[in-house]
């Protein structure tokens, strides 16, 4: 089997080539999947990446749970310690909120009373939107190699993961390690390509 390394390159340059019109027509219809499925419906937070370069855009999706009155948080990257970078998730108001901040990503400001605090017994109204360069069948995630998902999970256990991706970015079965967090569902274009 390849390595994550060498899959994440291949899978990302074939998205890079993707043209733009085609992108937001596909990340349109994930959004509106996304919006019609029991996981959303039912979060009262939706922790969503703000998308990037040739990712799915969730800039729509966004918008319309802010307008539904949902909860919307995006990651912010912070420095920690030791020397390792972390994530935390932080509301916005609006989609104007958001700033180029690392590495150019959009990202919300910083502000204590809207860092996100897990809520509820279950977590079944926290639903997380999380990115990737390569999903597979069984829920697995290959990330972009900074592992800030992953460890994030690690301490916040409990929220809905849904992945969201184009239908081409799921492979039959990806390379896993300890730390790796499944999904609890993968949704492209197509539909729900896994639902554990």
């Amino acid at each position: 089997m390849e390595t994550k390394a060498l899959i994440r390159k291949r899978m990302l340059a074939f998205r890079d080539a993707m043209p733009p019109s085609e992108r937001a027509l596909k990340s349109r219809r994930i959004a509106e999947l996304v919006m019609g499925h029991p996981a959303y419906r039912r979060a009262e937070c939706l922790l969503c990446y703000a998308g990037y370069k040739s990712e799915a855009d969730t800039f729509f999706l966004m918008g319309q749970a802010l307008k539904e009155g949902k909860a919307v948080y995006c990651p912010k990257v912070v420095e920690a310690v030791p020397a390792k970078h972390q994530m935390e998730f932080y509301r916005i108001r609006s989609l104007e909120e958001l700033e180029p901040g690392y590495r150019g990503i959009p990202e919300p400001p910083v502000s204590p009373d809207r860092l996100f605090t897990q809520t509820g017994e279950t977590g079944e109204n926290n639903l997380m939107i999380l990115p990737g360069s390569v999903f597979d069948k069984n829920g697995n995630r290959i990330g972009y190699g900074g592992g800030y998902y992953d460890r994030y999970l690690e301490t916040h256990t409990g929220i809905v993961r849904m992945g969201i991706c184009f239908d081409f970015q799921v492979a039959e079965t990806v390379p896993v390690d300890r730390y790796d967090w499944k999904m609890d569902m993968v949704m492209t274009e197509n539909g729900i390509r896994f639902d554990g």
